[in-house]
């Protein structure tokens, strides 16, 4: 069953379009959508687990819970602002997406980039710890090229949900007020993963 999930989101990287119209025949429900953000949370939170220990950190802990809420909160509210936006804009384009189908393949779109969370974690961190006589290492080319790639699947679900027959100027639209809301979402939720526990 997992090797299974790990091939549908693999799908998402090789083909978007047909890896959101296969979520689009699925329909699931809004709890089902649901859940895929709660799931996004947790591969993020098990992806910054995993980085933190390797950086010789303290790992997970229970006193963490409050900022494994709050990245919970944060993934709701970008989950409910994207649907919202890409339905509204896409429309205006002249998209055929109901507000349900826009908001499944959103969610898809936030528990499939959930797996770039260890390059945003690992291009944050050298940008973070960088020295500034030495500059950032390239693995601070990690975080826009994750940023990137997020935007390019995002354009893709939307215009495959709209029923535009290419990722053009008016997915670019769609997607266009969204870069800064969805980066400095990625931000914070990186943040978090990487804050150490409270006292």
């Amino acid at each position: 069953m997992i090797l299974e999930f790990l091939k549908t989101v693999a799908m998402a990287y090789r083909a978007p379009r047909r890896s959101a119209r296969a979520m689009l025949d699925r329909a699931p429900s809004m709890t089902d959508c649901a859940l895929m953000v709660v799931l996004a949370t947790l591969v993020q939170a098990m992806f910054g687990a995993v980085v933190d220990l390797a950086m010789g950190g303290d790992g997970p802990s229970m006193s963490a819970l409050g900022a494994r809420m709050t990245e919970v909160a944060l993934n709701f509210f970008m989950f409910a602002v994207l649907t919202a936006g890409a339905y509204w804009l896409g429309r205006r384009f002249g998209g055929k997406a109901q507000p349900a189908d826009m908001a499944r393949v959103v969610a898809w779109h936030l528990l499939v980039t959930a797996f770039l969370a260890p390059l945003n974690l690992l291009g944050i961190h050298a940008i973070t710890s960088a020295n500034p006589e030495d500059g950032a290492s390239a693995l601070a080319l990690l975080a826009p090229v994750s940023v990137g790639l997020s935007i390019w699947l995002f354009a893709a679900f939307v215009a495959e949900a709209h029923g535009f027959r290419r990722v053009g100027l008016v997915a670019v639209a769609t997607v266009g007020g969204f870069i800064a809301l969805g980066f400095a979402t990625m931000i914070l939720a990186t943040l978090f993963s990487l804050a150490p526990p409270p006292a």
